[in-house]
């Protein structure tokens, strides 16, 4: 694969004007900002976040349905969205340092999350994509020019991995949308990268994150000990929670994932309830705190875009925020995507609500909920584990 430049760069002025006469959902958050009294925190905020052009990084890319060329992030034309959410295991800066180094050196994106967000504004669909899954990583442009070789049967996090030679954040998540887009046909419009200190900071901006545990965690890789029970989870805990995996579960990162789709749900239940996206200084002093470790593409990045992309879901209903795990089948200690993937993708491809297996509302999707059969193709499970012995009481119920 040869350094060309992509058939989407041509077009850059083109969906630069899209956003400038669809911006009125971003103008009109703006204005709520000025009326606020907030207005002049605009470039503090805007100021926290690394942005990172990607554009001619990505090559021949998959086209939204209907559009040769996808229209800008909320440009209120009534376009639906996909945004890459990456974890970032980086140890670079004082918080992220505190928790050791990595164990292979440099960094990787354990955690990989599709938001599809409806045209209409009233659903997101949440796919996590298992990071042992086996993909074919397309050649990644680095950032010295250079382009990587391609690889079959590789682990799909090893993208970001091969993409941040040298550190480039950038090219890390390039590499990752390049091999999510060959793997889905999905057109990726834009991504966020956070690290361990942005999770935290998210998290503690919000004052916590109300969470039952059924049971006691107690993991000194993951530097978490939490006890069971109802409690609110500060950042730091909420990270540990969020990245336990050998004290807790089957061990795998299979079961780590619906932990971490549970503590997103109690995220996006927290957030909503305090009424964060109609209520500006709030908003304000959320983004300030919320973005400072914050890296994205130009799009997203721009503050009258993510406050008018936070504005338009400002109605959004708990459970039309759906969770799912791409549908795989194991091969030894890996997965592969099955058949039902492909409906899955097929489904965002289109922008059809699909049955997932949680929601927002901590419930799991019914039918009339989703506006899909409740007995849709759902991620195929390991082996049940022997059920333990009843307790007298739950701690959660």
């Amino acid at each position: 694969m040869s350094a060309s430049t992509p058939r989407h760069a041509s077009s850059q002025r083109r969906r630069t004007s899209r956003l400038a006469r669809g911006g009125g959902v971003a103008a009109l958050s703006l204005v709520l900002f000025a009326g606020s009294g907030v207005a002049i925190a605009y470039n503090d905020i805007q100021g926290n976040i690394d942005r990172h052009d990607i554009e001619d990084l990505l090559g021949d890319r998959p086209t939204t349905a209907g559009e040769e060329e996808p229209l800008p992030i909320d440009s209120a034309a009534g376009e639906d969205l996909n945004i890459v959410v990456l974890g970032s295991d980086t140890r670079a800066g004082e918080t992220n340092a505190s928790f050791g180094s990595t164990p292979e050196g440099g960094q990787r994106s354990d955690t990989t999350m599709i938001a599809h967000i409806s045209a209409d504004r009233t659903r997101m669909e949440v796919i996590s994509i298992p990071r042992d899954t086996l993909v074919s990583i397309p050649s990644c442009r680095l950032e010295d020019g250079s382009w990587t070789e391609p690889r079959s049967e590789a682990m799909f996090n090893t993208a970001f991995s091969t993409g941040a030679d040298n550190g480039g954040i950038g090219t890390a998540a390039a590499c990752t949308i390049r091999t999510i887009e060959e793997l889905t046909g999905i057109y990726i419009d834009d991504f966020v990268v956070v690290d361990f200190a942005g999770f935290i900071n998210v998290v503690d901006a919000l004052g916590g994150v109300p969470m039952c545990l059924e049971e006691p965690i107690d993991d000194p890789k993951a530097h978490a000990q939490i006890p069971a029970g109802e409690q609110v989870l500060d950042g730091r805990q909420a990270l540990g929670f969020a990245r336990a995996r050998y004290s807790i579960g089957d061990g795998s990162d299979i079961s780590r994932i619906g932990r971490q789709q549970e503590l997103v749900a109690a995220i996006a239940r927290e957030a909503l309830g305090k009424n964060l996206l109609t209520d500006m200084p709030a908003l304000y002093r959320f983004l300030d705190a919320a973005t400072s470790t914050l890296t994205t593409g130009t799009q997203l990045g721009s503050i009258p875009t993510l406050a008018g992309l936070a504005y338009s879901l400002r109605g959004i209903d708990l459970d039309s925020i759906v969770f799912e795990t791409m549908p795989f089948e194991y091969a030894g200690n890996r997965v592969r995507p099955t058949a039902e993937a492909e409906e899955l993708w097929a489904a965002l491809r289109e922008d059809r609500p699909i049955q997932g297996a949680l929601t927002a509302g901590g419930e799991i999707p019914t039918e009339e909920a989703t506006g899909v059969p409740t007995d849709a193709p759902t991620t195929e499970q390991p082996p049940a584990a022997p059920e333990p012995e009843p307790t007298p009481t739950s701690l959660c119920s």
